[in-house]
């Protein structure tokens, strides 16, 4: 599940491995494009009709609407859970910084998240990213604490979680910017964070567990890496880049970062021809969706799919 840039528009595209076929997913013939963010395990995929964006979902059986409220044109839904709850953001230049939405099955009313007490900032600068079974969703939220004469003394973007509509700040290493990407079903979550309060602190991807957050670290000779996605076994995918912004997808697991590039099968007919860029997704079973480019075809990014050997 994606988004393919065409000469057109860009289109949102679904790809089933059991079958090998890669379709095009549309809510409607006259639309401007489409773009697909997030899947559920049960084959909900939350997206958005563009042109401007129109929040709306797509079912693998072959179902689409498009999602209604408060909020709609500017918005768009990025993640979905086995419950019906849909997650996204509204978005508006001008108007709004980025506000944090919900829809709720089966009405799909649609209803907005708090951000984090943010006197003497922005408070509209909240996002969501995902959302469990549990109905826990995470994503980040601006703040500011402020001095006794009403100055600001701490600013930046925490991680946050969400859990019926109360917000918790889950902070970042050291205090530093931070924000979560991903949550698996046992509550842990992923993300980034800057390593430190300090302006031009690296970011490294990071673990929140049972409220303590851990640094994962990066791949050897890279300063930066992020966490994109995180399974119920505890795998954690993302990326890591070096000083010169070269890209490498990683895989996290037992306590250690591995280069996807360094794990591809020798025998397999993509090895020596893909650079796997960024992990962006890892299923229950292992399977990783990975963004990368084929010596074949410079200078265009193309989706793989990752399927451990048994």
């Amino acid at each position: 599940m994606g988004q393919i840039e065409t000469t057109t528009a860009p289109r949102a595209w679904i790809y089933q491995q059991s079958s090998g076929a890669l379709n095009e997913l549309t809510f409607d013939a006259s639309e401007d494009g489409a773009s697909a963010s997030g899947i559920s395990d049960s084959g909900t995929i939350a997206g958005a009709e563009l042109g401007p964006p129109v929040p709306g979902f797509w079912t693998t059986t072959g179902g689409a609407m498009l999602l209604t409220g408060q909020y709609q044109s500017f918005a768009e839904a990025v993640a979905a859970n086995d419950n019906g709850t849909i997650v996204g953001n509204y978005q508006n230049s001008g108007t709004i910084g980025s506000l944090p939405l919900v829809w709720t099955a089966p009405g799909y009313a649609q209803s907005t998240l708090p951000g984090l007490p943010c006197a003497n900032c922005n408070p509209t600068m909240v996002t969501a990213n995902a959302v469990n079974d549990a109905g826990v969703i995470v994503g980040s939220s601006s703040y500011a604490t402020s001095n006794t004469d009403g100055t600001s003394a701490t600013n930046g973007t925490h991680a946050v979680e969400w859990l019926n509509g109360t917000i918790t700040d889950l902070s970042g290493l050291q205090g530093g910017d931070s924000a979560a990407y991903a949550v698996n079903s046992s509550g842990d979550i992923a993300g980034g964070s800057r390593t430190s309060q300090a302006n031009g602190a690296p970011t490294h991807a990071v673990l929140f567990h049972a409220g303590a957050i851990t640094d994962l670290g990066t791949l050897a000779g890279d300063l930066d890496s992020t966490a994109n996605s995180i399974n119920d076994s505890g795998q954690i995918v993302g990326v890591s880049s070096d000083a010169a912004d070269t890209q490498r997808a990683f895989l996290y697991q037992n306590g250690q970062m591995y280069d996807l590039n360094s794990l591809i099968d020798p025998s397999s007919a993509l090895a020596g021809r893909v650079s796997l860029q960024e992990a962006v997704s890892i299923s229950a079973n292992g399977w990783i969706a990975v963004n990368g480019t084929d010596s074949r075809d410079p200078g265009w990014t193309r989706a793989f799919l990752l399927i451990p050997s048994p």
